[in-house]
């Protein structure tokens, strides 16, 4: 895991090169074991590792072959690249000759010498990249077929300049001071409908390179994006032998990420997802030789909250060297939320990146290295919301008919909240806007209120995949998250919350042939009689304790909204009504609105709270 960035030109204007030293000190916390700058003619690239895999010889910035002048190509990468080793193999049949032991970042050079824009197809793994080859003038950035890495990018106005960077932060400090306070409202409307934006950011002008594509720069500055990867689409009827096909193949990418230089380790949250994982890495190092997988779980202080027990069980039963973490119940949370915040330059709606934060700290005096299961509810049907559309699809009629209109904008995990949610959601007639109203922040109507005007927004969400298989809004509701809300919320997430103290974590379920073989799939495989997980849970039978398989998600929480009523009471309330939302175009009269209805107990709005809450820190650090 690393930080990268870098400045193209498209003249011979010299590039200043406190701008790269900037980028390097806001990047500094994603790579601790060295920093390096590469000046170039038209060029200059930065990177910050986190050493993992061939520490001697995988420094970075990397080149590659040359004249002696200048180097054929060179790259900057953050990430892992888990089929290096065959990649070598296969490049040294082509005639490719390697000069390091088993840096994955070379065999990227030499995929891409040998295979060209075709290279990042061939890798698996999760990364993103900047090759520069300066004979060609040419910058080539691909990101990972899901998103697990970020990569923001920006365009001068004057079409003479091309910045990237792992953070949004590190790439405000490489602009113009005049091109950094400027609000995309699009992405301002969508963030507070969603908690999260896809394909855009709230600064204007600064733009993130979406999962599974790739991006050419020439040397006039014509930017090109395009994809390489597209999810398979899924297949009708039954499938035979699924159950057998898909547990080796999660074995063998689990498997696959085991390789590390440097301590490993796996989060385990008593969920069946990490637990899965879990079982699979404790029986490959088994296989080994290898000593028992080291597990972390973070417990909460809050009863309703805590997960511990489960995860204990899992550990118990797996044999795993478990470590229980309890979170701090007097830390200062509004301090770490303005640190979040303030290293990657972007709010977030997600309460649950606090406690991945804490784990992610607490784990890193460990291990340098944790594994996760994250993917697997979007890959295989984990989410509520898909029971939800599923009884949309059927029964929306009567639903609509039900008078639960006050509980609909509830947002405990009571039944009569859900209910009410999915009554809110029968009066829409598409699946898209169905799915807008069960997960959304704020309606058209609410953000009305908040004094912006919602036409950006657009009555569906985009890109909404509209029947694109034989799945049904069920398998289109799957699809979308895996493309918008896993990499926009959930990777997003923990990616800021890892690599805020340098832990580097890999999500398995996300190998390419786990989710082609979970993607292609019929729904009444993945999800037997409407069973969220139904296959995944028969995968888990054998390896784990019924009680797990058999769990209801209970998702990575904290009860920021009791906090908010209580311990963190004042400090959120200056927070949120100092001003900053008003420079952002929200009126304070709707802010406090909500605020006080929320104390008062009247309303539970924490969601909502929270991601005004990190919108205001963002603001007020603009």
């Amino acid at each position: 895991m690393c930080g990268i960035a870098g400045v193209i030109r498209f003249d011979d204007t010299p590039i200043d090169p406190s701008r790269a030293r900037a980028a390097m000190a806001s990047l500094g916390h994603r790579g601790p074991d060295g920093r390096h700058i590469l000046e170039m003619p038209r060029c200059t690239l930065v990177h910050t590792r986190l050493s993992v895999l061939d520490a001697p010889g995988g420094g970075q910035p990397m080149t590659l072959g040359g004249d002696g002048t200048a180097p054929e190509s060179a790259v900057v990468f953050n990430g892992e690249i888990y089929n290096h080793r065959s990649l070598r193999q296969t490049l040294g049949g082509l005639g490719r000759r390697f000069t390091t032991d088993h840096s994955d970042t070379e065999a990227l050079l030499h995929a891409h010498a040998a295979w060209g824009d075709a290279a990042p197809s061939r890798l698996e793994g999760m990364f993103a990249y900047a090759l520069w080859q300066p004979s060609q003038r040419r910058l080539t950035a691909a990101r990972d077929r899901f998103g697990e890495k970020p990569f923001y990018f920006h365009r001068s106005a004057d079409g003479r300049e091309f910045l990237f960077a792992s953070t949004i932060a590190a790439l405000l400090v490489m602009m113009p001071a005049e091109r950094r306070g400027a609000v995309n409202h699009a992405a301002l409307v969508e963030y507070l409908s969603l908690g999260y934006t896809t394909r855009r950011t709230l600064v204007e002008g600064v733009e993130e390179l979406p999962p599974a594509h790739r991006l050419v720069v020439n040397g006039d500055g014509a930017v090109r994006v395009e994809r390489y990867w597209s999810p398979p689409r899924r297949a009708p009827g039954e499938t035979a032998d699924a159950e057998r096909t898909l547990s080796d193949t999660i074995e063998r990418s689990v498997a696959a990420r085991l390789e590390s230089d440097v301590p490993l380790g796996c989060f385990l949250s008593g969920g069946m997802d990490s637990s899965l994982v879990a079982a699979f890495a404790q029986r490959s190092l088994h296989a080994l030789g290898g000593g028992p997988l080291r597990t972390f779980s973070m417990r909460m202080p809050d009863a309703d909250y805590d997960e511990g027990p489960f995860a204990r069980r899992v550990a118990t039963h797996l044999g795993t060297r478990h470590t229980e973490l309890l979170a701090d119940p007097h830390r200062d949370v509004l301090a770490d939320l303005e640190q979040l915040v303030a290293l990657s330059g972007a709010p977030t709606g997600d309460s649950s990146i606090l406690p991945t934060y804490w784990l992610s700290l607490a784990t890193r005096g460990h291990v340098t290295v944790a594994l996760s299961g994250d993917g697997g509810d979007e890959l295989f049907g984990g989410y509520d919301r898909y029971t939800a559309i599923r009884w949309l699809a059927r029964h929306r009629r009567w639903l609509a008919r039900l008078p639960l209109a006050r509980w609909a904008r509830a947002e405990g995990r009571s039944h009569m909240a859900r209910l009410g949610r999915l009554a809110d959601a029968a009066q829409s007639p598409t699946p898209a806007e169905q799915y807008r109203r069960i997960v959304g922040l704020f309606d058209d109507d609410d953000l009305r209120t908040l004094g912006l005007d919602a036409e950006p927004s657009s009555p569906s969400l985009p890109d909404w995949p509209a029947d694109a298989d034989s799945g049904g809004p069920v398998s289109d509701a799957m699809r979308w998250d895996l493309e918008h809300y896993l990499p926009g919320d959930v990777l997003n997430k923990v990616d800021r919350a890892s690599m805020a103290v340098a832990l580097e974590v890999r999500a398995p379920l996300l190998d390419t042939d786990v989710a082609e073989a979970a993607l292609s799939l019929p729904l009444e495989s993945l999800m037997p009689g409407g069973r969220r997980k139904g296959l995944l849970r028969r995968i888990a039978a054998p390896l784990l304790p019924p009680e797990i398989v058999n769990r209801r998600k209970h998702g990575f929480a904290l009860p920021i909204g009791r906090w908010m009523r209580a311990s963190m009471r004042d400090g959120v309330a200056a927070r949120l009504l100092d001003g900053s939302l008003s420079t952002l175009g929200l009126r304070p009269t709707a802010v406090e609105t909500l605020w006080r209805g929320h104390v008062s107990g009247e309303a539970d709005h924490s969601h909502r709270l929270f991601a005004l809450l990190t919108l205001s820190l963002w603001a007020a650090g603009r």
